[in-house]
């Protein structure tokens, strides 16, 4: 990755744990308060997506990448769903870590998959990424058996997971077949901005779809309640997810950013002691000194 990459990842994880702590702060509300935040965010982009379109052509975009788009919102659906029910169980210490750790090791192998090449070294950081993420949830060093992880918390957590390991690589092919389509009149940054944009669009239909459906329509009007802080964090997810899609037009190979993603668990802990009060442990201690190793391990 280029230094570039590496600032913008950098900067993301920062803002990425804010709107964190904000959904956290907002944990009454839950799907509520991402569906507020995610139509914010695509409202405020609305008027770019449109410019974007009137000059590539409204019919230039290829089937592919408009199938790649909605499945993309489906899985960010299914992220920001699980994170709001994530934390309605549990410490924000114990949640982002599993959220964002654990599809370190899903991403890389999905890339392998798609014949992206790691190195055994990258594979080794991988690893000790999510055995940091193990230790995060605990109390004490003698918790960590299965069982310390069986609870409503921790599973819909591995769902938040789930969802960012599909939008992660979906992404990342989507932004090629906008990149190839549109880099003749914009540069790629400009892709990338539409691209957000049109995401946004994507995760908050389905997403008012399952409110529906699932007979939660009281969210509806919980969402205008908290409409303020939500925009906020809407404004924090699209600054967020912009710097990353711009990194990932920079990077070959997308594991590695998503690797480089979780030092936004170090910030989330961090923010989550200082500004919610929640506890520290030795266990967090630890995790977080994995993770850190990990890190550095993937992207020599």
């Amino acid at each position: 990755m280029s230094i570039l990459a590496i600032l913008l990842v950098v900067v993301s994880a920062f803002l990425h744990a804010g709107w964190n702590i904000l959904g956290k702060s907002n944990q009454s509300s839950g799907p509520a308060f991402f569906l507020a935040s995610s139509g914010a965010a695509a409202t405020i982009l609305t008027p770019y997506l449109i410019w974007f379109l009137l000059t590539i052509g409204f019919d230039a975009l290829p089937n592919a990448f408009w199938q790649l788009l909605f499945f993309s919102g489906i899985c960010q659906m299914v992220y920001l769903i699980g994170l709001a029910y994530a934390y309605k169980q549990a410490d924000i210490g114990v949640i982002y870590p599993m959220a964002r750790a654990l599809p370190v090791l899903m991403v890389g192998y999905g890339t392998f998959l798609l014949g992206y090449e790691l190195s055994a070294q990258q594979w080794v950081g991988f690893l000790i990424i999510t055995l940091g993420c193990l230790f995060v949830p605990l109390t004490r060093f003698s918790e960590l058996r299965v069982r310390a992880y069986m609870n409503l918390g921790v599973l819909w957590a591995v769902v938040a997971a789930i969802g960012t390991t599909g939008y992660s690589i979906i992404d990342k092919e989507a932004l090629l077949h906008l990149n190839q389509t549109a880099s003749h009149l914009l540069a790629d940054q400009y892709s990338s901005v539409f691209y957000l944009g049109m995401q946004f669009w994507a995760m908050f239909f389905p997403m008012m779809v399952w409110v529906v459906v699932s007979g939660n329509r009281q969210e509806l009007s919980n969402a205008l309640t908290i409409i303020k802080p939500s925009a906020v964090a809407g404004v924090m997810m699209a600054t967020t997810y912009g710097l990353v899609l711009f990194a990932m037009t920079m990077t070959e190979n997308v594991s590695l950013v998503v690797a480089l993603r979780q030092i936004s668990i170090v910030f989330g802990l961090l923010m989550g002691i200082y500004i919610l009060k929640e506890q520290w442990y030795k266990t967090r201690a630890l995790g977080v000194g994995l993770i850190s190793i990990g890190l550095v391990l993937s992207l020599m």
